[in-house]
């Protein structure tokens, strides 16, 4: 190698360990930047000339170092394993949400809760029972059943409403996805243009992963890097973005709990066919739509009109203590219904007069309680309103508290992949402040080749003179 071969070799070092400083400044500068993944610059030796020609030679020493490229440190199995980690986690916390809420409008167990209410209401009737000819024991029984048939209505109500705060929240979403998607195809766009120029685009990468990984939690969509730098965006096998190109979706169905039979809420692409989302945040806002607050609803209408009639049936046995006037004595009337309505969103107590409580149960003696120690002993029954009533809050805890623990196992499972993953690709201070040195001293010691060559060459060309 002559001397002059040696000052660009040195040259070249001195180049190359000032970029891979560079890099590994970028890298510190983003250490706490979300979804960053730490760049390494890739070195290869200038080979000497190995093919023999005439008047060819070569000193067997290579002409130094160059940039082959900047290698975005990113695993791609960990991404996606990290993207199908997070939809269900997000699928999973959203469920956790809606239990908790149904949870929160039954209000079970409590002391002022339904099954506390419908205690005091069977217990209201072995009072007007041991007292057919109380009015006080026939207006608290009444006072009672008004009770229980506001907290259903209002129970009702608080589902209904839950229902419809959860429509609001799944057409946001939406929103957030097509935002979402359309940055994806801008970034594609820009991925593309950048790699036909041979510019970098580890950042562009990192910030469109950043975007997928969000799209996955929405949706649990999953993605397919391509040659050319671009990924496309899938749901279910259903192209959602292609390159620089978009299909958005939009939120059908009906708003409220009620028209849902005849409008159930489903995703669909515009002007297309339904989308496939099994998981995501998504996925558990329609699951929540279309059955889970449905089957709450249900479940208290069904409460409701048990109640309804199989009170108004024993009702019906029975015999007031209506007096007619001008008679002071009581004329026996068959009861009437006690209760109105058909279900949770309608029931109301149908008497307003306590003399209309059927406590008898024949009309030669009005003042007889039996029908009332029926009434009450239908709180006994294993297909009456109160045991449904029960079993449904039991089912409800059931499978909250089987929400619960798996969306708390999903929660270590996600957390452990995420971990998993910033090990792998995340920045280090503790490397790079020893890859900071490494170059560092790379650095002067390629420039201490140039002044030593430096003063050789001074030496050199005085020697001459």
């Amino acid at each position: 190698m002559s001397t002059f071969s040696g000052l660009n070799s040195a040259l070249s070092a001195l180049y190359a360990q000032r970029r891979a400083l560079d890099i590994t400044g970028q890298n510190i500068a983003n250490v706490n930047t979300e979804g960053y993944s730490r760049q390494r610059v890739e070195l290869s030796p200038v080979e000497n000339v190995t093919e023999p020609a005439r008047y060819s030679l070569s000193s067997g020493v290579g002409d130094g170092v160059r940039i082959t490229g900047v290698t975005r440190l990113h695993n791609e199995f960990m991404t996606n394993r990290t993207r199908a980690e997070h939809g269900l986690n997000e699928y999973l916390q959203a469920q956790k949400v809606v239990y908790g809420n149904i949870e929160q409008a039954l209000g079970e167990p409590s002391d002022t809760g339904l099954q506390s209410q419908l205690s005091d209401y069977w217990n209201a009737w072995s009072d007007v029972a041991n007292r057919p000819g109380d009015a006080s024991a026939r207006t608290q029984l009444l006072a009672r059943a008004n009770t229980v048939a506001g907290t259903m209505r209002t129970t009702r109500a608080n589902l209904g409403d839950l229902y419809a705060a959860t429509r609001e929240q799944l057409d946001a979403d939406i929103d957030v996805v097509n935002q979402t998607t359309a940055g994806i195809a801008d970034l594609n766009a820009r991925i593309a243009l950048a790699k036909v120029a041979d510019m970098p685009t580890n950042e562009l990468s990192d910030k469109r992963d950043q975007l997928v990984l969000r799209l996955s939690e929405l949706t649990g969509a999953t993605a397919r890097q391509k040659e050319d730098g671009t990924t496309d965006v899938l749901l279910a096998g259903a192209v959602i973005v292609q390159g620089d190109t978009v299909r958005q979706l939009e939120a059908v169905g009906s708003t409220t709990v009620d028209g849902r039979t005849v409008a159930p809420p489903q995703v669909q692409f515009v002007g297309g066919p339904v989308a496939a989302i099994t998981t995501g945040r998504i996925a558990s806002r329609l699951e929540a739509l279309n059955k889970t607050v449905p089957d709450a609803v249900k479940g208290l209408d069904t409460v409701a009109g048990l109640l309804i009639t199989t009170v108004n049936a024993q009702h019906a046995q029975g015999w007031d203590i209506t007096v007619v006037p001008p008679a002071t004595t009581p004329t026996p009337v068959r009861g009437g219904d006690f209760f109105s309505g058909t279900d949770a969103r309608d029931i109301g107590v149908a008497i307003n007069d306590p003399s209309k409580v059927a406590a008898s149960s024949t009309a030669t003696n009005p003042f007889q309680g039996d029908n009332a120690i029926a009434m009450a002993n239908l709180a006994k029954d294993p297909n009456g309103a109160d045991v449904t009533y029960r079993n449904f809050v039991v089912d409800i805890g059931v499978a909250a508290q089987t929400v619960n623990r798996r969306a708390d196992a999903q929660q270590v499972i996600s957390d452990d992949v995420s971990a998993a993953e910033q090990a792998e690709s995340g920045v280090s201070l503790d490397e790079e402040m020893t890859n900071m040195l490494q170059f560092q001293r790379a650095y002067e010691a390629a420039a201490k080749v140039i002044s030593v060559i430096d003063t050789t060459l001074d030496s050199l060309i005085n020697m001459k003179r």
